[in-house]
């Protein structure tokens, strides 16, 4: 049974274009014909690739951690802290998975570098739009929050739904 906050993800997805940052990135990758792309087998840069999901999911983490302590409607609950945890192995699970289908495809590890570039995209897309709502924007380049632009103002309305910011 999938819980329903991974179907809410998979639509979040969709609608940030996750899956076709994802699926840009794999095609560049292919077309710079980076060695690890076209292995047959698990390599070390199957590993930095699974390093770095983890990595964005720790940043974006510790900015909505933050985004919602400043927040005067969200409380910090155990079960949210309970929930992301199980997103994201489920998440981390799919792109494990990814490398045996790209196994039993024959599709080298172009199916892996699909999903886990659309997740790392995903929750990348994800702590810019805590990193904006935060007001830390102004250390960043500009040309990111146009980007997020969206998802810098889901945030806010998430956290400060009437339009009382603590930046």
């Amino acid at each position: 049974m999938i819980p329903d906050n991974v179907f809410n993800l998979i639509d979040k997805m969709l609608q940030s274009h996750s899956f076709t940052a994802g699926l840009v990135i794999a095609v560049l990758q292919a077309v710079q014909i980076p060695h690890w792309l076209y292995s047959d087998h698990v390599t070390i840069d199957h590993g930095v690739m699974l390093l770095i999901l983890l990595f964005t999911f720790v940043l974006d983490w510790i900015t909505g951690s933050m985004l919602s302590r400043r927040s005067p409607t969200q409380k910090l609950t155990s079960h949210a802290g309970i929930k992301a945890v199980e997103r994201d192995f489920i998440i981390v699970s799919m792109c494990a998975f990814s490398i045996f289908l790209d196994f039993v495809f024959e599709t080298k590890s172009f199916i892996f570098a699909f999903f886990t570039a659309a997740f790392i995209w995903q929750n990348f897309y994800s702590f810019l739009g805590n990193v904006a709502a935060l007001g830390w924007d102004k250390y960043f380049p500009t040309w990111l929050f146009k980007m997020i632009h969206d998802e810098m103002l889901a945030k806010l309305e998430k956290y400060f739904p009437n339009g009382k910011d603590k930046k």
